[in-house]
């Protein structure tokens, strides 16, 4: 009797462990919201499929608004980010160029971004976007190069884009309006599952290199 006392009593003063799996934060507009897809085939969704299917255990956080823009990013990321975040991912930019931001203005809205997630000791791993060329040479010059600034200035970890590898096909003359959704602009589920191919091994290495998974 003494000796099942005393068991009882260090399973009850015993400390409690909970284990759970890194929490990865993703800011960003519709193609991170999942616009026009059912949640299954959505980004965060494939992605969180990708990872497992790599076993590796990662919660992907749904931090997508469609239609936001860095500014609209930047006042959401503090009360987003709660403690039990491991990263965040920034992927916004594109709806600034849709309403003709000055490049300036992305960039200052991207770095502040980056300073508080890194004042609170968060790794973040930037998502760049390219403007197109109808607001001049000049203005897409600029807006590319910020993201790419950014990650040295800030050093941090940098993707070209989601839709890089949609993009390289274009540039070789191949049609990819199989990979979208009839707007032109979102990709289908065939298409987000070609933008996670792409990223997820990136992402991993983030992932591995900051030390937030073995």
């Amino acid at each position: 009797m003494l000796y099942k006392a005393i068991i009882h009593l260090i399973i009850l003063t015993a400390p409690t462990f909970c284990y759970s799996d890194p929490k990865v934060f993703i800011l960003g507009d519709s193609i991170t919201h999942g616009f026009g897809l059912p949640e299954e085939e959505g980004l965060v969704n494939q992605l969180s499929n990708w990872f497992s299917n790599n076993g590796t255990a990662v919660s992907f956080i749904n931090g997508g608004v469609s239609g936001d823009t860095t500014a609209g990013g930047l006042e959401r990321l503090s009360w987003s980010l709660t403690e039990d975040i491991s990263a965040v991912i920034v992927a916004l930019g594109s709806n600034d160029v849709l309403r003709g931001f000055p490049p300036e203005i992305t960039k200052e809205n991207l770095s502040a971004m980056i300073d508080i997630a890194q004042g609170n000791k968060v790794p973040v791993l930037l998502i760049g976007t390219y403007a197109p060329g109808n607001y001049g040479e000049e203005y897409k010059s600029i807006f590319d190069a910020i993201f790419t600034d950014l990650a040295e200035e800030k050093n941090i970890a940098y993707i070209d884009s989601y839709l890089k590898p949609l993009l390289d096909e274009v540039s070789k003359g191949k049609d990819v309006m199989h990979l979208l959704q009839a707007d032109g602009l979102h990709p289908n589920p065939n298409g987000v599952r070609v933008v996670v191919e792409y990223i997820s091994p990136q992402l991993l290495k983030f992932l591995q290199e900051t030390n937030i998974i073995e």
